[in-house]
């Protein structure tokens, strides 16, 4: 099976928000340690929080993170919600 690159970022993101469940993570942050587009990341990260995947905080000491524990998040729900 094939996924489209935006579906790889929505899975590289949770990944990283796995990794650090203590904390909000930036789109910049994560966007450096991927080498990934910021202008792409920033739409995976607005279509994860619309799904209900990440919550997102606006302003000052913002960020996002997990909406559920990562042992909760199911996979090919979110291949099937990011894929057209």
């Amino acid at each position: 099976m094939q996924i489209t690159s935006f579906t790889d970022y929505a899975l590289r993101v949770l990944i990283y928000l796995a990794m650090l469940p203590d904390r909000h993570a930036t789109i910049t942050e994560i966007a450096d340690f991927y080498n990934i587009s910021r202008n792409h990341l920033v739409k995976v990260v607005h279509q994860l929080g619309s799904k209900g995947f990440v919550i997102t905080t606006r302003g000052k000491g913002g960020g996002f993170s997990l909406q559920h524990p990562p042992e909760q998040i199911n996979i090919g729900e979110v291949v099937r919600s990011m894929e057209t």
